[in-house]
């Protein structure tokens, strides 16, 4: 009896400690750092292509090179000042707020400088199961997304309204016009915790705005969304046991893996930019470094400008796009030279 009860009672301190502290992480990680910058490499030993997409998607959105092809450090490539008024990132950190075999959300503070400075946040949620990235359109029915949106507009508008009570009334008119950048608010920063969304305003701030310190942050529990919900956010929020990796996300940015000239194997992100506008970074295996792209979709046309790292026109893509794959052209700067390119969701 006495060793029954201990062991009782090792069971309560356990389930005391995994209460308090959360769960085991789903996906192991590693920091790489540098000066004042860091970023994770994930790992899971049973599902290593999973945790590769994760990987690549993240190193090519945020780094513009892939690990293992730095010559100096993983920050190489985005550190360098390209001549725009913002110059080069000068630093980066990351949070993770959510890592279970549902959601991995990692949330990246940067920050570059050049004639001027720049601060913004990102965020990634990414499905655990399968490593789509997940908007949170993906999660809701049609007209679930809708109602879900205006509530989060009003939310946000009673909290900012508390917020603006502690800056000093002189300067409280210059951040009106943050009301109206949350009606359009795209929603795409956002994280995961458990069965709570939390959305950060952060990015709806100017830089001069950014110093009141104001908490941007608004939570929404699962009581205010769940009937909103499909079933795939059904399966993320924990309302149902479906295994993630059978739920697809529709919505961009994602990873696409295919070829130039069938020999040339690529990688590539692909995102919207704002109306019909399109950008992204691709890079070839072989080298992996980030070359940016960026044009329009009209209809299933996707027409893309491919740029050098001085942004000097370098090439072209034509092609049709239906949501999972891209199937067309790739030409050089003059279009001299046309090579089949071919690349489809991983």
């Amino acid at each position: 009896m006495k060793i029954l009860g201990i062991f009782l009672l090792f069971i309560l301190i356990t389930a005391s400690l995994t209460k308090t502290t959360g769960q085991i992480s789903y996906f192991q990680y590693n920091t790489i750092r540098h000066n004042d910058f860091s970023f994770p490499i994930f790992n899971r030993t049973e599902d290593s292509t999973t945790t590769l997409k994760i990987n690549q998607l993240l190193q090519l959105s945020e780094l513009d090179l892939l690990y293992g092809y730095q010559k100096n450090n993983l920050f190489e490539a985005v550190s360098v000042d390209p001549g725009t008024i913002y110059g080069g990132k000068v630093r980066m950190a990351y949070q993770i707020f959510s890592n279970t075999d549902k959601v991995l959300s990692v949330k990246f503070d940067n920050s570059s400088c050049g004639a001027t400075c720049a601060y913004w946040v990102r965020y990634y949620n990414f499905n655990a199961g399968n490593g789509d990235l997940i908007q949170l359109k993906d999660c809701f029915t049609v007209d679930g997304f809708v109602s879900f949106n205006k509530h989060v507009v009003n939310k946000r508008t009673a909290k900012f309204k508390k917020e603006l009570k502690k800056v000093n009334p002189e300067f409280r008119d210059d951040l009106n016009d943050v009301f109206g950048r949350f009606d359009q608010d795209d929603l795409t920063d956002y994280y995961i915790k458990d069965s709570m969304i939390v959305i950060d305003g952060e990015n709806s701030l100017f830089k001069n705005q950014k110093g009141f310190n104001l908490d941007m942050y608004t939570k929404f529990y699962l009581s205010e969304f769940k009937d909103y919900l499909n079933d795939f956010g059904r399966a993320v929020f924990g309302i149902t046991d479906d295994s993630m990796s059978g739920y697809r996300s529709s919505a961009l940015p994602q990873l696409f893996e295919g070829a130039i000239d069938t020999s040339l194997q690529i990688i590539l992100v692909l995102n919207y930019d704002y109306e019909n506008k399109m950008r992204g970074v691709y890079a070839y295996k072989k080298y992996g470094r980030g070359i940016f792209i960026d044009g329009e979709l009209n209809n299933d046309t996707l027409t893309l400008i491919e740029y050098n790292d001085d942004f000097d026109i370098n090439g072209h893509i034509d092609a049709r796009y239906d949501g999972f794959s891209i199937d067309g052209t790739w030409s050089n700067k003059d279009e001299t030279k046309m090579l089949t390119i071919i690349a489809k969701r991983r």
